[in-house]
């Protein structure tokens, strides 16, 4: 069994263990009673667990408004735009984007609940299975499995939204309040989750799909990354790194279906169409090219959602040595593949543009392949989808659905937060470098794109790795923190990115500042400082708990 890479359809939760008893002794209906699961239906439960890292629970629109490759928190960045049909398409999104939500805004809320129905069935599957009489069960390292699960949906709300309400297993979430504990404690909660999970995991899986010790490392990693906390950086990082783990020779292998549980992936949410309408990554279903129509049909009804912003293009732009601009990489806009300066190959492995072959080399990218005007020249994401001559698109609704993975943590991210801890610590600078450096490598190393004909590169390619000369601290952390919007872009990492960093206000309002004049929605929008950080708690939930939920400040 390939855990989740082919889903079970775990439908039991509703069924009801009870004998012909008293009406009162009646377990309800509906109700699942516990302690009374075989191991096999234990394991279901862990398995309905996994199934929640894919965010679809109740209705695809759930799905789109809350999903867990955090796209729409990515266009609350200066990386994307929302894309769509419009500015009037999916308005919940776009107030995200233009920093105008509310504690009533539609994806604020799904993407509260999500993870929480996540959190539900991870404490469901820790309940059974700790009451399980099963010598031959794993206990152990099924419950670190699930606590795993449980600290990555608790550190995913924690980001979004601040003031959470951490729920153990054996917590009654009817008690428990999102002031409870400080921010502080609610960290320490998740990294034990993490802590747990790595002291119980073994270093390698039967099944692909299920989370090992390297996983739970990682995690610590991002925690620890996210905290400040460079030392316990470094030690998780070199156990990750002392892995069987490598960087892929092709940058563009990192969106296929045959490399996506390859070396470089450390945690994946696995997706596949082995039932296309239950385990397709529907939270990414909108996020398609509009495109015409190729090889019989393959996506040719995309909605288009989720494009890069003209500024994270330009970020591409590199000078004459092959280094990236970080000053003025803005002051040139990257439009057609007439473009004809100098530019890192990773921008045409993540994004079209206009007159620069699609994935698959089957058609260029055009004009028409962009659903709505108000979003020209387009920038449609590469990265999450297939090639369109691939056999494992689907050519019909949901267009180009293809099992494809999304990886949560990946190897070259590993590599840049071991640098960027050195960095902090103005310790090993070289090391730094070089780690950073393993990354561009692979980039100058990869096939890059050729033009339809292939009489050549369909742009200007130029990347180099960093030299030693004028190797400061202050260039380095320049240096990695550029690296990682250019390696990890439409990746859904760089909002997170700008806060804990201490410079989202800034880094936004001069996005809004620049990038009104090419996006006319965005003039006169504003980022508020100790507000915009964080989302607002969903009103919903306040209304229904007064004296157990707060609303975070300014909202």
């Amino acid at each position: 069994m390939k855990i989740i890479k082919y889903f079970f359809i775990f439908s039991c939760l509703t069924a009801i263990f009870s004998c012909k008893k008293d009406l009162l002794d009646t377990a309800p209906k509906g109700v699942l009673a516990e302690g009374v699961l075989s191991a096999s239906s234990v394991d279901k439960l862990v398995v309905a667990a996994y199934q929640s890292l894919g965010g679809h629970f109740f209705g695809n629109d759930e799905s789109f408004a809350g999903p867990s490759s955090n796209w729409i928190i990515d266009v609350r960045s200066d990386d994307a735009y929302k894309g769509g049909g419009g500015i009037t398409d999916r308005t919940d999104i776009h107030q995200l984007e233009t920093a105008t939500m509310d504690a009533t805004n539609y994806a604020c809320f799904q993407k509260w609940r999500n993870p929480y129905f996540g959190i539900a069935r991870c404490n469901l599957a820790i309940r059974e299975i700790e009451k399980l009489d099963d010598a031959k069960y794993p206990k152990a390292a099924r419950i670190a499995e699930m606590r795993l699960l449980r600290g990555h949906f608790h550190f995913d709300l924690k980001r979004n939204y601040n003031q959470i309400a951490y729920l153990g297993e054996n917590d009654d979430p009817t008690a428990v309040g999102n002031t409870d504990l400080n921010s502080d404690e609610v960290w320490q909660k998740i990294k034990e989750d993490f802590q747990f999970a790595y002291d119980n995991l073994p270093i390698e899986q039967e099944e692909i799909g299920r989370v090992n010790k390297y996983a739970a490392a990682g995690y610590l990693a991002k925690l620890a990354v996210e905290l400040k906390q460079w030392d316990e950086v470094i030690a998780q990082t070199n156990f990750v790194m002392s892995g069987p783990f490598a960087l892929l020779p092709d940058f563009q292998n990192l969106g296929t279906i045959e490399f996506e549980n390859g070396p470089e992936s450390v945690f994946t949410i696995q997706f596949s169409t082995a039932s296309i309408f239950a385990n397709h990554s529907w939270g990414d279903l909108l996020n398609v090219t509009l495109g015409p129509g190729i090889d019989g049909g393959a996506y040719a009804n995309g909605d288009d959602f989720y494009l890069g912003s003209q500024n994270l293009v330009n970020a591409f732009r590199t000078g004459n040595d092959g280094l990236p601009l970080f000053d003025n990489f803005n002051n040139t806009d990257v439009l057609s593949g007439g473009y004809s300066g100098p530019l890192d190959p990773r921008v045409d492995f993540t994004f079209g543009r206009i007159g620069i072959p699609w994935k698959g080399n089957t058609a260029n990218y055009e004009l028409s392949w962009v659903r709505s005007t108000d979003y020209l020249p387009g920038f449609s994401c590469k990265k999450h989808v297939v090639a369109p001559n691939d056999p494992n698109v689907h050519n019909s609704f949901p267009w180009a659905a293809s099992g494809l993975n999304f990886c949560i943590i990946r190897y070259a991210e590993v590599l840049l937060w071991q640098a960027e801890a050195l960095i902090e610590k103005n310790q090993d600078l070289d090391k730094a470098r070089q780690l950073i450096n393993d990354v561009r490598n692979r980039a100058k190393g990869s096939p890059y794109v050729q033009k339809l004909d292939g009489s050549g590169n369909a742009a200007n390619y130029k990347i180099e790795p960093y030299p030693s000369t004028n190797w400061t601290q202050d260039y380095a952390r320049k240096a990695v923190r550029f690296e990682r919007r250019l390696e990890l872009a439409m990746e859904g990492h760089r909002f997170y990115d700008l806060v804990r960093w201490g410079v989202a206000a800034q880094a936004m309002n001069d996005y809004y500042s620049s990038e009104a004049a090419k996006v006319e929605y965005l003039e006169g929008i504003n980022f508020q400082a100790g507000k915009h950080e964080y989302l607002p708690i969903p009103q919903h939930e306040i209304d229904l708990a007064p004296l157990l939920y707060f609303q975070n400040p300014n909202y």
